[in-house]
């Protein structure tokens, strides 16, 4: 999960600002919390009413408890409008589904749909669903706190517990198989009063769990322990009293009464020993903060009995050496410092709108465009890298009509969201490559006539998404060869059409990604004794390719300088559109007696040549699509000159092509990794596509631009 520009205002292509009230709700397991909230205004009026909980009502059912909650917050939104919620719970950040939450439903562990259900009782309303730690981290991360921070880790301490961390750096909220991070409360704890053990039971059921000693309901249940085996000290203490428990425990420890001191020094231990433990185990944590009720209502009494504890026990060498990096790095949140109805707002603005490169009557900028939700059968897919290809840069120059605003069709991405009737497999959180070709529905040509992965988020349709055009990949996937993805699946097409051939050289024009993709896939997928020869556009290609580790038998700026083996000869013709028919020429004019070519490249319509006479190139080249039929339909002719020619060629790949391309990154990154050039964030590629858009050449940054990868990192 990836989260950015937390401060910034969302505006839309046409300049004008987004919606910018969204309706904010903080349930919790005491109270139930809403408002409005902007960027600009922040909060509006804060209503609180007693949440419908185990906590407050013990003796309803958790049904009904459920229905009661999704009834209550269905009510506080207005029509047609986006609602943020922060909620207290263990729930899957990719789906809403509540795991589990001991303050609202007790020891209950069954699974609730709680997106599902709020979709459902308001369908007119935009929901989005996060965790109560997670909210108050996004208002924190989006402070003063944190700046000039790497990593920070807040928990919370509240009727629950549990914390979350977030790298600034690149926005990442790291979540596990099952979307959570950070359920602290549930690990186990030990506690000890006078060296004899303490045995509380968790408000999930469980023994002996943070939660069951540093809770606020755990502190109170230590409390009754330490009045049980302390009579005398307890009966002299101002804990004694008749005060409501939270207020004269923090009087108490205003006066310094040592039995407060040692009831919260007890109830604390359990949280320092899972921040040392977080702190030696990840020291990019630059700020340890705290929130919630109780730790926020003892404010510094909280942070000096967590300081007493990491000094008296702290890291190895790090705390003697220098006592002040582990201290220095806790924080107590002032009570609208980490605030989850602010955090909500966030979370809610930021699904709500995503950025990307969008082309408009021919100028590129970065702009917000609404997310839609996915219908019945489609995705929401979060880009993670997007390559820029050959044909983009066509398109930036002007030299292709494809409508769509947002090109890319190079990359992998996360699903963030999947409509009614979408297979399990794509679960939010899968990590997935999108076929851009679907072979039999020309409306679908991702980054051409649609919305391409140029963006943080992209809606697939349903054909594409039922038709096969999108992949699950293993979690491991590198993704930082994910821009060659693509290009090597058409690699893999060609040359497995090629093999059947079995030719001796193999001639690759253009030197291009896809070019110099072939020459270092052509001898492990035609054979190692496959001579290889690579043909320039320009002096400053060769030159790329003389200083690659990785290089062709022979690389020249004109064919005509070429010399052939005997046998049968390949051609993959990796050239622009204007370029395809003389690179075709320029092969047959070698007179090899029999001649392999797959037109990779495109061509203008109805291209002909008249070294092979009465044959239709370009027809020749859409006879095979997306990897149908299978196998490729092969023009085989005579040439002018009276050699055979078996002339192919293909629009799109198969999605057995892109997994064999994944399979072969996955087994040979550091074959191809060079061929990723120039890497960015989304406002960087502007800059790059508007350079190559204004000129001829791929100098960027004195370098020759081969594959552009473009990260959303922080951006996601």
């Amino acid at each position: 999960m990836k989260w950015s520009s937390l401060g910034a205002h969302d505006h839309d292509p046409t300049g004008g600002a987004f919606p910018v009230s969204i309706t904010v709700l903080d349930v919790g397991g005491t109270h139930f919390r809403w408002a409005r909230w902007s960027a600009e205004k922040g909060l509006g009026e804060v209503h609180r009413v007693p949440a419908p909980s185990r906590t407050n009502s013990p003796q309803t059912t958790v049904d009904e408890l459920r229905a009661s909650l999704v009834k209550e917050m269905a009510e506080r939104v207005p029509p047609g409008e986006v609602a943020g919620v922060s909620f207290g719970a263990a729930l899957d950040h990719r789906t809403g589904v509540v795991y589990a939450s001991a303050p609202l439903w007790g020891a209950h562990a069954a699974p609730f749909d709680l997106l599902g259900a709020l979709r459902s009782a308001r369908p007119d309303v935009r929901w989005h669903v996060v965790n109560d730690v997670t909210a108050a981290l996004l208002h924190l991360a989006a402070s003063p706190h944190a700046e000039n921070r790497r990593k920070i880790l807040l928990a919370t301490i509240s009727t629950g517990i549990a914390c979350r961390t977030i790298d600034l750096r690149t926005g990442e909220i790291p979540l596990d198989g099952l979307g959570l991070q950070g359920e602290m409360g549930h690990l186990p704890a030990t506690v000890t009063i006078d060296g004899e053990p303490v045995d509380l039971r968790c408000d999930c059921g469980q023994p002996r769990h943070v939660a069951a000693f540093s809770s606020g309901t755990g502190i109170r249940r230590l409390s009754e322990v330490l009045r049980e085996r302390r009579p005398r000290r307890w009966a002299a203490s101002p804990l004694a009293g008749d005060e409501p428990f939270e207020a004269k425990l923090a009087s108490a420890l205003d006066e310094a009464d040592p039995v407060a001191v040692e009831l919260l020094d007890t109830a604390v231990k359990p949280v320092a020993d899972v921040v040392r433990t977080a702190l030696c185990l990840d020291p990019e944590i630059d700020l340890v903060a705290f929130t919630g009720g109780v730790a926020t209502g003892l404010g510094e009494h909280y942070r000096d009995a967590l300081a007493r504890h990491l000094t008296r026990e702290g890291l190895y060498l790090t705390s003697e050496r220098d006592p002040g990096w582990v201290l220095g790095r806790l924080l107590i949140c002032g009570e609208d410092e980490a605030n989850g109805l602010h955090g909500a707002g966030l979370a809610a603005r930021r699904w709500s709108t995503h950025r990307a490169i969008v082309r408009a009557g021919g100028s590129l900028s970065v702009v917000s465009r609404p997310t839609n939700e996915p219908g019945p059968g489609e995705l929401v897919v979060a880009t993670e890298y997007a390559g820029l290809c050959g044909t983009d840069i066509q398109m930036l120059r002007g030299l292709r009509d494809d409508p769509a605003p947002v090109i890319g069709h190079e990359g992998i991405a996360t699903v963030v969201a999947a409509g009614p009737g979408v297979r399990p497999e794509f679960a939010p959180g899968t990590l997935v490559a999108v076929n851009p070709t679907h072979p039999t529905d020309p409306g679908f040509l991702l980054g051409h006539n649609v919305d391409g992965l140029l963006q943080e988020r992209t809606l697939l349709p349903a054909t594409a998404v039922t038709g096969g055009m999108v992949l699950p990949l293993p979690a491991d996937t590198d993704r930082t060869l994910a821009p060659l993805l693509e290009p090597l699946a058409v690699v893999r097409y060609a040359l497995r059409q090629l093999h059947a051939f079995a030719p001796r050289t193999l001639i690759v024009y253009g030197d291009g990604v896809i070019g110099h993709l072939a020459v270092r896939a052509a001898r492990r997928w035609l054979g190692s004794a496959t001579r290889v020869i690579l043909v320039h556009h320009t002096e400053s290609g060769r030159a790329f390719s003389e200083a690659a580790p990785y290089r062709a038998d022979v690389l020249c700026t004109r064919l005509d300088w070429a010399r052939l083996e005997p046998g049968v000869v390949g051609a993959l013709l990796a050239t622009p559109r204007d370029a395809t028919v003389f690179a075709l020429e320029s092969v047959l004019a070698l007179g090899a007696e029999e001649l392999a070519v797959d037109l990779v490249g495109g061509l203008p319509p109805n291209a002909t040549t008249p070294l092979l006479p009465g044959i239709d190139l370009t027809a020749a080249r859409a006879a095979n699509c997306g990897g149908l039929p299978d196998p490729a339909r092969i023009v085989t002719t005579d040439s002018a000159d009276g050699n055979r020619v078996h002339l192919f060629g293909h629009r799109g790949v198969a999605d057995r092509h892109l997994l064999d391309a994944a399979a072969e990154l996955a087994a040979e990154p550091g074959r191809y990794r060079d061929l990723i050039t120039h890497e960015t964030d989304l406002e960087g590629a502007v800059r790059v596509m508007r350079a190559l858009a204004g000129s001829r050449d791929r100098v960027i940054d004195g370098r020759r631009l081969i594959k552009l990868s473009v990260h959303m990192g922080a951006k996601q």
